[in-house]
């Protein structure tokens, strides 16, 4: 099959710290044969067009100097929209010349299948191509259609897909409530397991960088925004230090909050304990996960009502056999889907999450009995491999269905 992705974020570079869903299921469908074809948004990091791993991939170049493309990449579109007039004026400019690329990719390749990822503004090429592509809907463009009052828009582009997929219950739930009108199923996000997996090695050199002796590490791998919760982590760490002067906390990630964290850092005298690291590469990142004893991410429903529609890094790190505590929001219930798999406290209490905190680094079988619990799950659930059988049935559904229209 000829595939067609049309997606607001897919890597930049080899190794690049920016999510890797959608390269993660194309590399899967390359694997069982299919033709991948990809159109993306361009950074100035980025090439403008390349063959990479199998893929054709179509960047979008949308304003000059290139470097001052700020839509997408970072702390995504919806963080990124919020800080400064420049992406305001970047969006509708985007938006019409990726109309213009799409429509000319679909009259070259003549694609079997068009996948969206992302539903708004990527949708927006396909939308009256009735029924001859699906959507994939990751949350972020729930939130940001509601606030600008785009619903309408949204619903339309998914109204007229053949099908259109959200990553969990959780994230259907809200949209209901939003009033989306369109029939939705769930088919959640991945991990590699080539990549993440319990037997990494050397990692033991990351651990040494922050823990001396048997000092124990938490781990926290998340954009630096205001929905991932991360001052409550590091309130509830302050009361963790307390008790407990052998841990380390270590935060992964960039975003638009690092120098307000910094801050509370310093203000609650935590200096010596708390590492906000910044990005790192994805070839790095799985012996982060190894190298800790507990992952938290305690993410929120933020201001503007966005909150985590699953939590890759969840399934991530319970496939490097590392024990899970999150938060009873959004998708991630789905994830931590039973008392079995980890623990979850309640949004934006600090309390509860320093107990539970506790409670694992106090209890080291625990620690294990989740650990080896939640890796069977994600086991059986998460990989690329299943999740890109699920979708091959679908695009299987619409070939038959453009067959019988025939």
């Amino acid at each position: 099959m000829k595939i067609l992705i049309v997606t607001s974020k897919f890597p930049r570079y080899k190794n690049d710290p920016q999510p890797g869903f959608v390269y993660y299921l194309a590399k899967e469908l390359i694997k069982k044969g299919h033709n991948i074809y990809v159109s993306a948004p361009h950074d100035y990091k980025a090439k403008e067009f390349e063959i990479s791993e199998g893929a054709e991939i179509h960047r979008i170049k949308y304003f000059i100097p290139a470097k001052m493309q700020r839509l997408f990449y970072g702390s995504g579109l919806p963080a990124n929209i919020g800080t400064s007039i420049l992406p305001f004026i970047q969006l509708p400019i985007f938006s019409l010349l990726q109309y213009i690329k799409v429509k000319n990719l679909i009259k070259k390749i003549r694609p079997d299948i068009i996948h969206v990822h992302w539903g708004f503004p990527q949708g927006l090429p396909v939308m009256n191509s009735k029924k001859s592509y699906i959507v994939t809907i990751y949350g972020g463009e729930v939130f940001m259609t509601k606030k600008f009052h785009l619903i309408w828009i949204l619903d339309k582009i998914m109204e007229n897909s053949y099908k259109t997929f959200t990553l969990t219950s959780g994230l259907t739930k809200v949209m209901r409530e939003y009033g989306f009108r369109s029939k939705l199923q769930s088919i959640p996000l991945g991990f590699d397991k080539e990549v993440f997996n319990p037997n990494i090695k050397d990692y033991k050199k990351i651990r040494a960088k922050y823990c001396k002796n048997n000092e124990l590490m938490i781990l926290s791998v998340a954009r630096l925004v205001e929905k991932k919760g991360l001052e409550y982590l590091i309130r509830a760490f302050h009361k963790v230090n307390m008790k407990r002067k052998d841990v380390k906390l270590v935060i992964v990630g960039s975003g638009i909050l690092r120098n307000k964290l910094e801050q509370l850092v310093k203000d609650l005298k935590l200096n010596d304990n708390v590492f906000l690291v910044g990005e790192i590469t994805h070839d790095v990142l799985p012996k982060y996960y190894k190298a800790s004893d507990i992952f938290v991410l305690p993410s929120i429903i933020d201001s503007q009502g966005d909150r985590e529609t699953q939590g890759v890094v969840y399934v991530e790190a319970m496939a490097t056999k590392i024990p899970v505590i999150g938060t009873n929001t959004g998708g991630i219930p789905d994830v931590i889907s039973n008392k079995n798999l980890g623990i979850l406290v309640e949004q934006k209490n600090p309390d509860q999450l320093t107990e539970a905190i506790l409670k694992l680094l106090n209890d080291k079988d625990l620690r294990e009995y989740y650990a080896d619990n939640a890796y069977n799950h994600v086991m059986k659930n998460f990989t690329w491999e299943s999740i890109a059988n699920k979708y091959i049935k679908v695009y299987n559904e619409i070939l038959n269905y453009k067959k019988e229209r025939k």
